[in-house]
């Protein structure tokens, strides 16, 4: 292969994923789950009069709902249909909706390598390493307390714990150029910004119990907090039943 191939090659692996048509029909979906037209335990169209309503094909609408499902959006009941069972915030911006597909997938991606970054970061981290996940923690803890809820400083703070694992992969796994850490923090941050005082503050101690597990060199700790932290991100995203 040429210099001049493999950079082609390199251009489009880089390039953005375009959003598919089931991305669009997920976003869609999701758009009428949010506003309340679909209620919870409501019952979706049938698939057909989904097809027509969107101007897509079957496979189309079958992988949007099969998301849906992944999500703990909708469930299907056999012999009766598709229904909604989980209803996210009314305070997520259109813009985020078509979104939202992409950021839960990539929160299955960082259940499994942040779980693991932090126990390795427990057993490794330097005193440096220890001090700059401090200090990303402090600004972060200081940004929300002054209502700024800066995506930069959420992605700092997890940037700095893969830092710590002493591993740079898994530090360019995170930033990958298709999903970088900071499109999901936006998202998640606005929900946390336009929610009550109780979720910010469940954020921050999620966050300084991630701290205390590492500069205790807790591993299992260390683990246990960051997946519970994703856990409760991704509640926070799909279930506004759920306070903070």
């Amino acid at each position: 292969m040429t210099e001049n191939s493999t950079q082609r090659l390199d251009n489009r692996l880089a390039a953005p994923r375009p959003i598919s048509y089931s991305d669009q029909v997920y976003g869609r979906i999701l758009s009428d789950i949010v506003s309340g037209e679909l209620t919870e335990d409501g019952r979706l169209p049938p698939e057909s009069e989904l097809c027509q309503r969107f101007g897509v094909s079957r496979p189309v609408v079958r992988k949007a709902l099969s998301r849906l499902r992944l999500d703990g959006l909708v469930e299907t009941r056999r012999g009766s249909g598709t229904y909604v069972v989980n209803r996210p915030s009314e305070k997520l911006r259109p813009a985020d909706l078509t979104a939202i597909s992409k950021v839960l997938r990539y929160l299955e991606l960082r259940l499994l390598v942040e779980g693991q970054a932090a126990a390795y970061a427990a057993q490794r981290r330097s005193s440096d390493a220890l001090a700059l996940i401090v200090r990303a923690h402090t600004r972060f803890v200081d940004q929300i307390s002054a209502g700024t809820f800066r995506p930069t400083g959420d992605r700092d703070f997890h940037m700095a714990i893969a830092m710590a694992t002493g591993n740079e992969f898994f530090v360019s796994t995170l930033d990958h150029a298709k999903a970088e850490l900071s499109d999901f923090q936006t998202i998640t941050l606005s929900l946390t910004k336009a929610g009550s005082p109780e979720r910010a503050r469940s954020v921050m101690q999620e966050h300084g119990n991630i701290v205390e597990s590492i500069r205790a060199q807790d591993p299992v700790g260390a683990k246990i907090a960051m997946e519970f932290h994703i856990l409760q991100a991704k509640r926070r995203l799909t279930d506004r039943s759920y306070e903070p």
